[in-house]
């Protein structure tokens, strides 16, 4: 429950006799109350017109979603620490916040530069990756490739197929 101004209260749970009791004594100034319409249809009656006799009206308010925790700062600093070279998790364990939501700040602004891939990160060098996929083109069989740069041929496969 959240008290929107001096007057009216958004709930989130099923409202009860001892609901409505607690909102008065925490609230002495209560007027109206908010909730979803998912609770509000089923609230009872009688509950709506005692709360009326009491001069307390209940509406159906769509409150969807969470406030952000971040603003446009932290999304800066996040940014500015990945151009740094950061991992996400450490950015997270640094500022506090979730690894999803360092993704999400990434993501979600016109940083379109800068390319963080989810999972696990290769063992293998980009230039390793790149030589590997340069000799399967010239015909060298992925058996071949995986006895001469030591990689399992599991592996060689794999960046053959996706990278």
């Amino acid at each position: 429950m959240t008290l929107n101004d001096t007057n009216t209260v958004h709930i989130s749970s099923q409202l009860s006799s001892k609901k409505i009791v607690e909102l008065m004594d925490k609230f002495p100034n209560l007027k109206k109350i908010t909730c979803p319409p998912s609770l509000y249809t089923r609230i009872s009656k009688k509950y709506l017109e005692v709360l009326k006799e009491l001069g307390i009206t209940v509406e159906m308010k769509y409150n969807w979603g969470a406030k952000k925790k971040y603003n446009n700062e932290i999304k800066e600093e996040v940014i500015n620490l990945i151009k740094k070279g950061q991992k996400p998790f450490e950015i997270a364990e640094k500022l506090n916040f979730p690894v999803k939501t360092i993704y999400y700040l990434k993501n979600s602004g016109e940083n379109e530069e800068i390319h963080l891939k989810r999972g696990r990160i290769s063992k293998y060098s980009d230039a390793t990756i790149t030589k590997i996929k340069n000799l399967a083109k010239s015909g060298i069989s992925p058996k071949k490739i995986s006895k001469q740069e030591k990689i399992p041929l599991r592996t060689v496969y794999y960046i053959i197929r996706n990278k």
